[in-house]
């Protein structure tokens, strides 16, 4: 399979990224810590993503010396997330890391080629259907709403929001970059990554805007 790609996963509760955005982590236990390196070094990409359950929970009544020398909890991976190539922001002087994900594409997971001691699996990227017109006015509908709830608060977003490179986004990328604006649920934010119609992904966050806006 030409597309499929090892990808090594963090996986982090409440956790859903999109393409076209950056996900910024602090990293600090030493499994993840060994995983940015080997990214690094290797050139891997790295997938964040939502969990469905706690395998293994973290111990309880840690300081913060053993917390930074030991794994945490262990969680099961949806099998949908994106993943972009990792660059390193800091090295703390105890080892922690802060690193920014450049979410570049989503990708559905094949196999799992290593599970210790953090995962890499083999993924495909996860394609789109068409778009038909109506999509455009989608886009527009869910943009009108989300600056509509900003208001006033946010004079920097309602910027980008309202300028025309931004519009002129295709309804796919809109409706993944627009969640550098907006957090949801977590689970609907998963399913809405899973979707694979843009119309569909649109239709999704304009219903969930217009309940915010109903209350």
């Amino acid at each position: 399979m030409t597309d499929s790609v090892e990808i090594a996963l963090f996986p982090i509760p409440q956790s859903v990224t999109f393409p076209g955005t950056v996900q910024s982590l602090h990293v600090f236990e030493p499994r993840y810590r060994t995983m940015i390196h080997d990214a690094v070094r290797d050139g891997r990409m790295i997938g964040v993503c939502h969990t469905r359950k706690e395998i293994k929970a973290a111990p309880d009544g840690q300081t913060v010396e053993e917390l930074l020398a030991s794994n945490q909890a262990t969680y099961q991976p949806h099998s949908v997330f994106s993943a972009g190539r990792c660059e390193i922001v800091e090295i703390l002087a105890d080892g922690r890391i802060r690193v920014n994900i450049h979410c570049e594409a989503r990708y559905r997971i094949l196999s799992e080629v290593q599970t210790l001691p953090y995962r890499i699996v083999v993924a495909e990227p996860l394609a789109d259907e068409g778009e038909g017109a109506q999509c455009y006015d989608a886009l527009q509908e869910v943009n009108e709403l989300l600056a509509d709830l900003l208001g006033n608060r946010d004079p920097r977003a309602l910027a980008v929001l309202r300028h025309e490179q931004w519009l002129a986004q295709t309804p796919a990328e809109f409706s993944f970059k627009i969640f550098q604006f907006l957090s949801f649920d977590a689970d609907i934010m998963q399913d809405i990554l899973e979707t694979t119609s843009p119309c569909d992904r649109l239709a999704q966050i304009s219903h969930v805007l217009k309940s915010a806006r109903a209350r």
